[in-house]
C-alpha cells in the first residue's frame, strides 16, 4: 500500500485568552482584518478584470499585481494599488501577498471556465468572508510537561490545547465537554502533535459570535491495491438515494439509504420553515426583527445540516463499497439538464454528494468519473438493447433477451459499464 498526501479541512472553535479588553481587541482585529482583506481582493480582482477585458499586456498586469502587494503611502499614490487610508492591512500578517496569490489563482481558473466568454461572472468576496492565515502565522501547543501527560488528558474534559497567533494573540481550542462527539477532533490534534498531520494555510471566520478556525491539514493518503478493470456505478434512484453495482460482477450490489425517509424529514423541516415564514411576514421592522428572524435561520441551518450529514453517510458507504471490491473507478451520472425525478432532485444536494464521494475516494486513489445519463435506465445491462417501456417502476424487463432485474440495479450496472464520459465541471450546480 503506497502512501501519498492530500488535504482535508476541520472546523475548530477558538476562544481568545485574556480579560475583557483583550477579547474585544482580538474580535476587532479579526473583523477589521476580514473587512480590509476582502475589500482589497475586490479592488484587485475588479482592476485585473477591467484591464484584461480591455486587452492589456502581461507587463501591465504584472505591474498591477506588484503594486497590490505594497502598503499604501500617503504622499505617493502610484506606489500601491490602494489609496492611503482606504486599506489597512492587519498587523503581523502578509495579507496583501495572500490577496495577490488568491486573485492570480482565481483568474487562472476563471479563464478556463469562460469568464471572458460570458459563461461565468466575476467573483466578488463578501466583506465578512474568512480571513486567510498562512502556515507560519499560527501554531498549537499544550501546557503539560510531557507528551504522555498530554495524552492522559486528551480524552478528558479538562484537556487544554492552545493556538498561538500573530500580534500577541493566543486562543484556547474549545474541544467541547461531550467526549464522544469530540473524539474525532481530539484524535486530529494528537496526530498534529505526532506530526502525522501537517497544518497548512487556513482561515478564520465568525459563526455568529464564535470564532471558527477552518484548519487545513495535509494527511497521508492510503492507496490500496485497486483493479483497473473494476468500476462502481452509482445510480441516484427514486426508491433509494444511491444504488451501487459493478461493471464486471452482476451479483455484487449495495443499496444505500432510503429516499422516502430522506424526503420525509427534509420536507417536514421545509414545511415548518414555510409556516414560520408565513407567520413572520407581518412582523414589523425595527430592532426586534432580527431577533424574530433567528428561528428562520435556525430552520435553514437545521435543514442544511441534515442534508450534509445524510450525504456524508451515503458518500462514505459508496466509497466503502468501492474499496471492498477493489474498484479503481466510480462512475456518476451528470444529471444537469435531466429531469430524472423532480422530487428527488429538488430535495437532494446532488452536487454536494458528488463532492463528498470525490474527496473521500481521492483518499484511497479511487478516480471519480461522470458519464452521460442518457438511456441508463432504459438500456438492458445484459445485452444492451434499448426500447421504450422496458422499465416499469421498480422493475426492468428486457424485450429482447428477457433479462429481469431491479430497475435501479440495472441502471447502476449501465452506469458502471458506460464509457460515455463527460466533463460537467462547468455545468454543475447544487440543487
Amino acid at each position: 500500500m503506497s502512501v501519498e498526501n492530500y488535504i482535508i479541512t476541520r472546523k475548530v472553535k477558538l476562544h481568545p485568552v485574556g480579560d475583557g479588553k483583550e477579547i474585544k481587541r482580538v474580535y476587532k482585529y479579526i473583523r477589521d482584518g476580514m473587512y480590509n482583506q476582502n475589500k482589497a481582493y475586490n479592488i484587485l480582482a475588479s482592476t485585473i478584470y477591467t484591464k484584461m477585458f480591455a486587452g492589456c499586456d502581461k507587463d501591465e498586469l504584472n505591474d498591477i499585481y506588484k503594486r497590490s502587494q505594497r502598503v499604501p503611502k500617503e504622499k505617493d499614490s502610484s506606489y500601491s494599488l490602494y489609496k492611503y487610508g482606504e486599506i489597512v492591512f492587519p498587523k503581523g500578517m502578509q495579507t496583501q501577498s495572500s490577496v495577490c496569490q488568491k486573485v492570480k489563482a482565481y483568474f487562472k481558473q476563471a479563464q478556463k471556465d469562460g469568464l471572458f466568454k460570458g459563461k461565468v461572472s466575476l467573483q466578488n468576496r463578501k466583506l465578512t468572508a474568512p480571513l486567510w492565515i498562512e502556515r507560519q502565522q499560527f501554531s498549537f501547543y499544550y501546557p503539560y510537561e510531557t507528551y504522555q501527560e498530554f495524552l492522559d488528558h486528551l480524552y478528558n474534559k479538562d484537556c487544554e490545547i492552545y493556538m498561538k497567533f500573530v500580534n500577541g494573540i493566543v486562543f484556547k481550542v474549545m474541544l467541547g465537554n461531550n467526549i464522544s462527539k469530540s473524539r474525532e477532533i481530539r484524535s486530529v490534534f494528537q496526530k498534529i502533535f505526532e506530526e502525522e498531520y501537517i497544518p497548512r494555510g487556513s482561515s478564520i471566520q465568525f459563526d455568529n459570535t464564535s470564532i471558527i478556525l477552518n484548519l487545513s491539514l495535509q494527511i497521508p493518503k492510503e492507496s490500496p491495491q485497486l483493479d483497473e478493470d473494476t468500476v462502481v456505478g452509482v445510480d441516484i434512484g427514486i426508491a433509494v438515494p444511491a444504488y451501487c453495482a459493478l461493471n464486471n460482477n452482476k451479483y455484487q450490489r449495495s443499496v444505500i439509504g432510503c429516499a422516502d425517509d430522506f424526503i420525509r424529514v427534509r420536507t417536514k423541516i421545509q414545511a415548518q420553515r414555510n409556516r414560520l415564514q408565513a407567520n413572520l411576514k407581518y412582523s414589523n421592522g425595527g430592532h426586534g426583527r432580527k431577533k424574530k428572524m433567528k428561528s428562520m435561520y435556525r430552520f435553514a441551518k437545521t435543514e442544511k445540516n441534515f442534508a450534509t450529514t445524510y450525504n456524508h453517510m451515503v458518500s462514505k458507504r459508496v466509497v466503502d463499497f468501492a474499496i471492498k471490491n477493489k474498484a479503481k473507478y466510480i462512475n456518476l451520472e451528470n444529471l444537469k439538464g435531466f429531469d430524472k425525478d423532480k422530487t428527488i432532485l429538488r430535495n437532494w444536494s446532488y452536487f454536494q454528494l458528488q463532492e463528498f464521494i470525490t474527496y473521500k475516494a481521492d483518499k484511497y486513489g479511487i478516480v471519480v468519473r461522470k458519464i452521460n445519463p442518457y438511456h441508463t435506465s432504459q438500456n438492458c445491462s445484459c445485452c444492451g438493447h434499448w426500447e421504450e417501456g422496458q422499465r416499469d417502476g421498480r422493475k426492468f424487463v428486457c424485450k429482447a433477451c428477457g433479462f429481469k432485474a431491479d430497475a435501479d440495479f440495472n441502471a447502476a450496472r449501465n452506469i458502471a459499464m458506460s464509457t460515455e464520459f463527460v466533463d460537467g465541471s462547468e455545468d454543475e450546480e447544487e440543487i
